[in-house]
């Protein structure tokens, strides 16, 4: 159970616990949840207590993601399979799990790597995908450690590059 001010992942943005509500079509108990970057409360979503769906979860603390950049070098990447890396990413994306999105981070810069090396132009769905998964687990680590978004993303570079991943 969350509490009000609690920040919790959903899906994959960060958010802040606004309160709790039936939902008037489902008549569930529902959490209130305001996404954390624009916390204005122009924008609500009805979350049931319940989470069924299990697209509801605690922000990563600081010794886990201590525990995950150190973790960064075994985590395997997805298989590179040109045909269906879209379909791969998209479900990567969709779960839950912070480790898919280093799996997403691993592939595309491992695949936009082997294509420079061989001077070939850059795949777009690689690029897209890896900015995606940059953008949300930057975001989740930024508030679990309290710090800047541009200053946690060269923490987490120098963590990839420290495993052969990156530039």
């Amino acid at each position: 159970m969350y509490s009000i001010d609690d920040l919790v992942i959903y899906r994959r943005d960060v958010c802040r616990v606004a309160g709790r509500e039936t939902s008037q079509v489902s008549g569930e108990d529902c959490y209130v949840l305001t996404p954390y970057a624009s916390d204005d409360g122009s924008v609500r979503m009805l979350v049931p207590v319940s989470n069924k769906g299990g697209h509801l979860r605690d922000i990563i603390t600081p010794p886990e993601a201590e525990a995950l950049m150190e973790r960064i070098g075994s985590i395997e990447p997805l298989v590179d399979k040109p045909a269906n890396m879209k379909s791969q990413y998209v479900a990567m994306l969709r779960g839950d799990s912070i480790e898919d999105l280093i799996r997403v981070i691993k592939t595309a810069s491992m695949r936009n790597k082997a294509r420079m090396e061989n001077h070939k132009k850059l795949a777009a769905i690689d690029g897209e995908y890896l900015a995606k998964a940059m953008d949300y687990i930057l975001k989740e680590l930024s508030v679990a450690y309290g710090k800047g978004y541009d200053e946690i993303k060269e923490d987490f570079l120098a963590s990839l590059r420290s495993c052969g991943i990156g530039d």
